[in-house]
């Protein structure tokens, strides 16, 4: 099996510090300056491949296989699912038992690793619970927004290293959905070494305006020196 590189990063404690979940029924989780709901992360997760390629190529802050059940849901950034799109591209679709609405400016937020910064998140969305979907989208690698926040992670029981983590914001209303209508199922993917972690939804008001956030994620990307990881072929 090929080697798994990983570019480690000094973080500070202030940027550790940056990752926070609150206590409480509606209880945010705090990721830098982003705020999610902690409501809103998937609840159920179903796998194109039935698992093959997640059950060889996840991301865990702990060295255990977190299973189907924690790869993509949960309320925390602990878990994912790494290369996605690199030798296998498997899609995922993530359900919520608590809707995600179409609100003012940006709804949800898409958080991959450090080392996914150069890579194309290929989205879809339902409102039926998975039945239908939207049209895919892209969303490219310009669009990452540095959180300044660290967190290590163990690759498939193996090798671990530091990644800063990066949100990608999405704004419903480029799905035309209506304004206060709601999604209850994303379908996700990725190109071409993609390192997902969650797709969840923002609280209410936390996010700036599309227009805003976006010239941020530019910013950001011309300012990114990065090493990519690579895993060759068995």
């Amino acid at each position: 099996m090929g080697g798994f590189r990983l570019r480690l990063r000094v973080a500070s404690v202030a940027a550790f510090m940056g990752l926070a979940v609150t206590t409480g029924a509606s209880a945010d989780v705090v990721l830098g300056s982003f705020d999610f709901n902690s409501l809103q992360f998937g609840d159920s997760l179903i796998q194109s491949d039935g698992g093959t390629f997640a059950g060889s190529n996840w991301l865990n802050t702990t060295n255990v296989d977190p299973g189907a059940s924690g790869y993509l849901t949960g309320a925390n950034f602990e878990t994912g699912i790494g290369n996605i799109g690199n030798l296998s591209n498997p899609v995922y679709t993530i359900l919520y038992n608590t809707a995600i609405q179409n609100g003012a400016g940006y709804d949800l937020g898409v958080v991959t690793s450090q080392f996914s910064v150069g890579d194309t998140i290929t989205l879809a969305v339902s409102t039926d619970g998975g039945a239908t979907f939207s049209a895919d989208q892209d969303f490219g690698p310009g669009l990452a927004v540095d959180t300044g926040v660290a967190s290590s992670y163990f690759y498939n029981g193996g090798i671990g290293g530091s990644a800063n983590l990066f949100v990608t914001s999405i704004d419903l209303s480029s799905f035309g959905i209506a304004a206060n209508a709601s999604i209850n199922a994303v379908r996700i993917t990725g190109v071409p070494e993609l390192d997902l972690n969650r797709v969840a939804g923002f609280a209410v008001g936390a996010v700036p305006e599309p227009s805003s956030l976006a010239l941020a994620g530019v910013a950001t990307a011309f300012g990114l020196i990065f090493a990519r990881r690579r895993r060759a072929a068995v």
